[in-house]
This record gives structure tokens, C-alpha cells and sequence, in this order.
């Protein structure tokens, strides 16, 4: 039986980023193949296995963490231009910036809360937002729009982050979960763990640098890699 669509995608991703964290490093001699179970073998004198995971700051069913915000966001401002339209509002181009600190707990409300900003504001001129104009929403930090109109205007987000620290706890819990998993990996000589911070991705975008004297626990693996995509990659101090 063939692989599905999603899971060629999927290995066309762990491809590409085993391949930019391998121009980093001088793997060991052997073949490179990519399977399951683990992600990547190193075939030579000794078979290497290599299972590659993402670190993200937060549980992705956290209901306030950067994925599911994300989604809210998105869903939130797509009803929101749904009802300002829908009440005869023209079509123009408002910006938003959402505060990371207040995560949305419902989507409808917040909809109809900016749809009506929105309609106030369209005969305004246009601009960045004087914040006093939506204090009565906390769950936005910006807002600017366009006075200009587009026949196939679209609200967009404009969100800012900063680079939170390294989130140690969630790399000694990612060793763990992939440590239960490795009874079902191909026999090896030995097995590597490539932890991934997407660099472009918010939910998972940290400092890489290893706190001083901190180690965890090394699990199933031999060694365990941190990359911060576009970064060096480094080498995580683990105990047996």
C-alpha cells in the first residue's frame, strides 16, 4: 500500500530539514536513507538511527498557545469582516494586532466586537488606530487600516513576538515521549533524537542556548541535537 499525500509531505519536510542540519555538521560515514520509525538511517560501519521531532512552547491542544491562537485569530477576523460586509461596510483593509498576553476565549464575540469597530471607523481617516478607540477590547494591541478601497479587500493580522528562552522542560519531555516510542524503531547500533525549532514559526520560534549546568536525562539516545533552523545546530549535555 502506497503513502498518503500527507505523509509524503511530511517526509519531504524531515528531508529537508535533516538536510539542512546535516551542512552543519560532519555526520559519520554511511548512506543516508529516509524511512519510519526512525525518520532517517545512517547505514555504515555502524547504523545510525535518527528520529526528528518539533519543539513547540506549548501543547498544541493548550488552548492558549501560539497554534490554537493562530487559528482563532484567523477565524475570528474572518467572521469579523463576514458581519461588517454583511451591514453594508465597504470594502477596505483594516490591520490587526492581537495581544499575546490575553488569549481569545471565544470567537463570535470578539467577531462582532471588531466588525463594529470596523464600521465606526470607515468613515475615519485612515491610519494606525489611537488605542482608546477599542480599550473596550482587550484582546487587540494594533489596529490600523487602509482608507483605500479593493474589491477583494481581506483583513489581515500583524503580530509581533519576541524570543522566549529556551523551554528546558518541554526538551526533557520530548526526550521522554520519543524514549517510549523507540521499542518500535528499526534495530540500530544506536539512535540520535534531532529536536526542530522552526525558526519562522512562532509556536515554536526560542533561544536554543543551553542553560549552564543544566543536563537532561538522555533516554533511548546517544546523542540529542537541538536545531534552530538557519542556526548552528547544538548538542544537547544528556545523562544515562
Amino acid at each position: 500500500m502506497g503513502r498518503s499525500t500527507k505523509d509524503e509531505k511530511k517526509r519531504e519536510q524531515e528531508r529537508r530539514i535533516f538536510e539542512m542540519f546535516a551542512s552543519h555538521i560532519t555526520l559519520p560515514a554511511g548512506e543516508i536513507v529516509y524511512d519510519d520509525r526512525p525518520d532517517v538511517l545512517i547505514d555504515g560501519p555502524r547504523k545510525i538511527g535518527v528520529e526528528i521531532t518539533d519543539l513547540y512552547l506549548a501543547d498544541g491542544d493548550d488552548p492558549t498557545s501560539e497554534q490554537v491562537q493562530r487559528r482563532c485569530r484567523e477565524a475570528v477576523l474572518e467572521r469579523a469582516q463576514r458581519l461588517y460586509l454583511s451591514t453594508g461596510g465597504r470594502p477596505i483593509e483594516f490591520h490587526f494586532a492581537f495581544a499575546i498576553e490575553r488569549p481569545i476565549q471565544s470567537v463570535e464575540p470578539l467577531a462582532v466586537a471588531i466588525a463594529q469597530l470596523a464600521s465606526r471607523l470607515q468613515h475615519e481617516h485612515s491610519g494606525q488606530i489611537p488605542d482608546y478607540l477599542f480599550d473596550h477590547i482587550p484582546e487587540l494591541d494594533w489596529v490600523y487600516w487602509n482608507g483605500k478601497e479593493y474589491p477583494d479587500a481581506r483583513w489581515k493580522i500583524t503580530q509581533s513576538y519576541s524570543t522566549p528562552l529556551l523551554a528546558l522542560p518541554r526538551v526533557a519531555k520530548a526526550i521522554a515521549e520519543k524514549t517510549k516510542s523507540a521499542a518500535k524503531y528499526r534495530p540500530c547500533d544506536c539512535y540520535w533524537l534531532l529536536i526542530v525549532v522552526d525558526f519562522w514559526n512562532p509556536a515554536q520560534d526560542q533561544d536554543t542556548s543551553w542553560p549552564e549546568g543544566a543536563s537532561v536525562h538522555s533516554g533511548a539516545f546517544e546523542r540529542i541535537w537541538i536545531y534552530r533552523t538557519h542556526w548552528e545546530p547544538i548538542q544537547v549535555p544528556a545523562y544515562r
